[in-house]
């Protein structure tokens, strides 16, 4: 379709950004030239039966096995740089469908020339419900690509354009091309057509989505289907649905329509990507938003879900089982002294502190709303307090939800409070810089000598007072007729710099250090108390512990200054999973909360992050490949196995990956080689390529596996090899010179 791609060229460089802000965003992770791809150019992008994935551009063709690109164009033996469209035989092989009317085919890494004979230009593969293999091409019709071989089937237009295809049934499929909207049986007669002009549906994109409704991207936007045409019925359309009838579907160019695994509808446009959520409402993502271009080329959901955009200026990946979404606000969550305001006040509504005042966000608009003035900087929430009272410098109020103010405000005792908590007789606890005390009407008590850095009124009534350098202490305590008394006080942890403290559904205070990790504290039935500890040497990520909440599983969370970790219950104790760095998830987080569904909502320098967790603990290892087998000199096939070696081609060098790109830098690697002095399994590593040189004469198993983010080991990749001894070192050579030497020793003696 080569006066299509000049159009599309001409746009892509033409067309400028359209901007929107927009509450929520998803997290991208992008590929450029910069990375190794050959082009930024996407035309396709396109998973094989293994999981890697192969990019068809402008300038050729990049295969990506998650962590480097092998990049294939003239130079290395494509018969053309524009690849059109790419489609995988039963036997991996791959036909490589290009705008010069060639197909190449690729067999494991290396070009194995013309896959068939073609003098059409294939603009795409499409397979019918009965695995039929159809092509559509520039002025030669329908193909079909049949035992290896492109036939051309009868047909009613055989020198027509065709755009794209779909199948809506096994008899019946509908096709779009310059002018038209054609409708026909599986036999590729004619049923209906819809004749429009002007070139009004060139390059339109068609799809079918779960709901059976047809949707068609064009030039000038997006158009439903009014039901299914059939023989003497036309084509015809209906309104847009409210959720779809929006500008950024109406105003521009439709380069790409797909509903995800989640049901959720992206069209790809040359004004960014637009996303229709289940509920109807929708988003338009941009560069603003990460996005590598405004201008979306094609869409494509891998094995794992995740959702691969391809632009004018390289990739952009969406990792939708990741759970994490970002909610910006300007210069971020306020905080001061490790005091911030992050409150559930209802459901799917918080109140939030920023540099603007105290805001109220609806999670379910991702919008935020400004609470009534009142002239205070409300700097958090006292703990078990109910109604909850929220203070600032010298004052408490209750929050009225229908006037969406503050009010009922009283005063607290003259002291710089930095931390306060309240107990269920509506008694306080507060602390300035060195001191706790006790507060209740006008009764004032001093407890502690300490500087606070975090308190906790327990179920049990138990005040739980960290401090900054001085470990915890648990106080049990009685206030009757105006007399504060201690019962009993216990010093633990004495020498930790404590920052956090939070209680589980099981009454565990959890303890956060400064230097240490954290702590469980757990009651036991007789009155005592047993204490485990969690730091790096456990598998945290940090030990500085910020935030310590539990959620509707039973997992407790660990927030650090970068990041989460995620602890899970396994027996006893706990498996670490370092949330962060499997979802590629890095902020400056100030604290840490959980809504009334129990779901984690983080308060971060650039705003809020809602962790809706995909449980990627329990992901399985992946499949793992070998990828490339080299000598010095030599490359081998990957489907070889027991290769014979000469002495000298005793260096041989392996790659290997698994096909898993929710996090790549996150997959894990261990590799032995049988047969060598040391066959153990190697130290676990994000690590792809390893190297073995002077290797003995003698037979190898060359073995690797993936470690899966549930702990388990997964069934290894092995190649087999052997390395023959030099000829002097063979039994034959060394027979013949055993008997040379007898001999000569015979004929020594006789002489």
């Amino acid at each position: 379709m080569r006066n299509g791609l000049i159009i599309t060229a001409i746009i892509c460089t033409l067309l400028g950004h359209t901007n929107m802000a927009v509450a929520q965003q998803p997290l991208f992770k992008n590929y450029t030239a910069n990375d190794g791809l050959i082009s930024n150019a996407i035309r396709r992008i396109f998973q094989d039966s293994k999981g890697f994935m192969w990019i068809a551009t402008w300038e050729g063709l990049s295969k990506y096995n998650g962590y480097n690109f092998k990049n294939f164009n003239t130079a290395n033996g494509l018969s053309q740089n524009l690849v059109n469209d790419i489609y995988e035989n039963k036997n991996g092989q791959l036909y490589i469908a290009l705008n010069s009317g060639d197909i190449d085919m690729l067999d494991g890494n290396r070009v194995m020339g013309k896959a068939v004979a073609c003098t059409a230009v294939v603009n795409r593969f499409i397979t019918s419900p009965t695995n039929q293999v159809i092509a559509l091409t520039d002025r030669e019709g329908i193909l079909e690509l049949s035992n290896g071989k492109m036939v051309k089937p009868a047909q009613s237009f055989p020198a027509q354009t065709y755009a794209d295809l779909i199948w809506l049934s096994d008899s019946l499929f509908i096709a779009s091309d310059e002018n038209s909207l054609k409708a026909f049986d599986r036999h590729f007669n004619l049923l209906t057509q819809t004749l429009v002009g002007d070139n009004k549906y060139h390059e339109t994109k068609l799809y079918q989505d779960s709901k059976k409704r047809i949707w068609l991207g064009t030039y000038t936007g997006l158009k439903l289907m009014d039901g299914v045409p059939g023989k003497n019925r036309p084509s015809a359309f209906a309104p847009l649905p409210a959720a779809f009838a929006i500008p950024e579907l109406q105003q521009g160019k439709i380069n790409a329509i797909f509903e995800d695994a989640a049901g959720t509808i992206w069209f790809g446009t040359t004004d960014g990507l637009v996303k229709i959520n289940t509920d109807g409402s929708n988003q338009l993502l941009t560069v603003k938003n990460g996005l590598s271009s405004n201008i979306v080329t094609c869409l494509m959901e891998d094995k794992e879900n995740n959702l691969w955009v391809g632009t004018a200026v390289g990739i952009s990946k969406i990792v939708t089982k990741g759970g994490v979404r970002l909610y910006p606000i300007e210069n971020g969550v306020s905080s001061n002294d490790n005091l911030f305001l992050l409150y559930p006040f209802k459901k799917d509504h918080f109140l939030v502190s920023t540099n603007k005042g105290t805001k109220i966000f609806n999670a379910n608009t991702g919008q935020f709303s400004a609470t009534a003035r009142d002239g205070k900087a409300w700097r958090g929430v006292v703990p078990a307090t109910a109604p909850p009272l929220f203070f600032s410098s010298g004052n408490l109020a209750a929050f009225d939800t229908l006037t969406s103010s503050f009010t009922s405000k009283q005063e607290l005792p003259s002291l710089a409070v930095s931390k306060i908590a309240g107990d269920k007789n509506g008694n306080l606890f507060l602390s300035d810089m060195e001191h706790l005390y006790f507060s209740s009407g006008n009764t004032l008590v001093k407890i502690l000598n300490y500087r606070i850095s975090s308190l906790l009124v327990d179920q049990q009534g138990d005040l739980w007072a960290g401090t900054w350098q001085n470990g915890l202490f648990r106080i049990r305590y009685t206030f009757t007729r105006n007399n504060f008394i201690i019962l009993a006080k216990q010093h633990l942890l004495p020498y930790q710099n404590t920052r956090c403290l939070f209680e589980d559904a099981q009454q565990n205070i959890w303890v956060g250090t400064r230097y240490h990790g954290v702590y469980r504290v757990a009651k036991n039935n007789g009155g005592t108390l047993a204490i485990a500890g969690f730091n790096q040497s456990d598998g945290l990520t940090s030990n500085f512990i910020k935030a310590i909440r539990q959620d509707a599983r039973g997992n407790v969370w660990v927030a650090f200054y970068q990041g989460l970790d995620k602890l899970i219950a396994e027996g006893t104790s706990f498996r670490v999973f370092n949330f962060s760095k499997v979802n590629n998830y890095y902020a400056s987080v100030i604290g840490m909360e959980t809504d009334s569904a129990r779901s984690i909502w983080l308060a971060t320098g650039e705003g809020l992050a809602h962790i809706t967790d995909g449980n990627m603990e329990k992901f399985a290892p992946l499949p793992v490949y070998i990828t490339s087998i080299n000598t010095p000199d030599s490359t081998y096939p990957l489907n070889a196995n027991n290769i014979q070696l000469g002495h000298l081609q005793n260096q041989l060098q392996f790659e290997f990956s698994s096909p898993g790109f929710i996090n790549e830098r996150q997959l894990l690697y261990s590799y032995r080689l049988t047969g060598s002095a040391s066959a153990e399994w190697s130290k676990q590593g994000n690590q792809h390529t390893v190297s073995y040189a002077s290797l003995n004469p003698g037979h190898y198993i060359f073995e690797v596996r993936n470690l899966g983010w549930n702990g388990a080991w997964g069934k290894p990749a092995a190649f087999t090899f052997t390395i023959r001894p030099p000829f002097w070192q063979t039994w034959w050579f060394i027979t013949i010179a055993f008997f040379c030497g007898v001999l000569f020793i015979y004929q020594f003696v006789k002489w």
